[in-house]
């Protein structure tokens, strides 16, 4: 969709164009405090035969301010040239200017301000774009903004850059983003840049069961199990690894770790701080595959944790929870 590139150079185009034929060259605006002439926005290219290069007549102008002028008529350079030069002779202005001057370059040096500058000079040195921009000072759907940025310049610029309604308007009148970004040469200034490639995440130190456990970690669980680690060890919240392979099981790992903790004996009766058992953790994070390895080895479904809630209890709390549509499961959860 059109951006606040697209935006500022129709407005440019567009109002500076009624801005000359209606009032001449007599009113004045200001550029960072200097008080110059209003100028005609035709902004025609012409190519150097020499060096195809873009001409500027900017005698008397500072290059960073003449560089933004683009190719106007001569006249109206003359008279930007004389209202710097006279504003230039206060000593105070001068050093007030300079410094504003040396901020511009600096921003003119931004490779995001390069880059929509140019944008603006392809889609204002594009035949097509010219034809369509022209088109729409004597629209009537556009007379409203034409006439804010008239009167509120900047303000108004932004305001209708963040109106979506107006914006897909603007956007079908130059002829949809296709066109819009053959005029500009490629991506439009101020669409939202593609995500960067999220950043790989730091491999987890795996120290203990319940490290591997959480992490899924099928070679890590192997070898603790296999120099005798204690498959019932507890943390903090009196939850063994056969809580955490459960709760944070994923895939095939999770299942074959779940599975390599149910065949080292792993207390199938262990309660959490909370009092939840294996089966509880199994229907309350909806692992079909572990309630049904649980069940099988003759879980208790009537055990009730410390709010009172049985497995079946955990199961009815979520709609979406998967065990829910397991009819044999709900079956065997249920209490005769």
């Amino acid at each position: 969709m059109a951006s606040t590139t697209v935006v500022a150079v129709v407005a440019r185009a567009v109002v500076s164009a009624k801005s000359s034929s209606q009032r001449g060259l007599g009113s004045a605006t200001r550029v960072r405090g200097v008080a110059v002439p209003k100028t005609s926005a035709r902004l025609s290219t012409r190519r150097s035969a020499a060096r195809g290069a873009l001409k500027v007549s900017a005698n008397g102008l500072p290059p960073n301010l003449a560089g933004m002028m683009g190719n106007m008529d001569p006249e109206k350079m003359k008279e930007i040239q004389e209202a710097y030069a006279k504003a230039m002779k206060d000593p105070e202005t001068a050093k007030k200017v300079n410094a504003q001057m040396a901020q511009m370059q600096g921003m003119m040096n931004n490779p995001m301000v390069q880059k929509q500058m140019q944008a603006m000079n392809n889609m204002i040195s594009n035949p097509d774009m010219q034809r369509r921009i022209a088109a729409l000072k004597d629209d009537p759907d556009f007379q409203d903004f034409f006439n804010d940025v008239q009167k509120n310049g900047p303000s108004a610029m932004m305001k209708y850059s963040n109106d979506a309604a107006f914006l897909k308007k603007l956007n079908d009148k130059l002829g949809g983003e296709d066109a819009i970004r053959a005029a500009v040469g490629g991506s439009i200034p101020g669409e939202p840049a593609a995500a960067p490639a999220a950043a790989a995440a730091p491999t987890p130190e795996v120290e203990t069961l319940h490290d591997a456990a959480r992490y899924g970690d099928v070679e890590a669980v192997e070898d603790f199990i296999a120099i005798g680690k204690d498959v019932n060890a507890r943390d903090s919240s009196q939850r063994t690894p056969l809580h955490y392979a459960i709760a944070f099981g994923k895939g095939d790992a999770g299942e074959e770790i779940f599975n390599q903790l149910i065949e080292a004996d792993s207390d199938l009766t262990a309660v959490d701080e909370k009092k939840n058992t294996p089966l509880h953790y199994a229907c309350g994070y909806g692992k079909t595959f572990a309630v049904r390895a649980l069940l099988e080895k003759g879980c208790d479904i009537t055990a009730q944790n410390g709010t009172g809630k049985t497995p079946i209890d955990l199961v009815k709390l979520e709609a979406k929870n998967p065990i829910n549509e397991e009819t044999d499961l709900i079956e065997k959860l249920t209490p005769a």
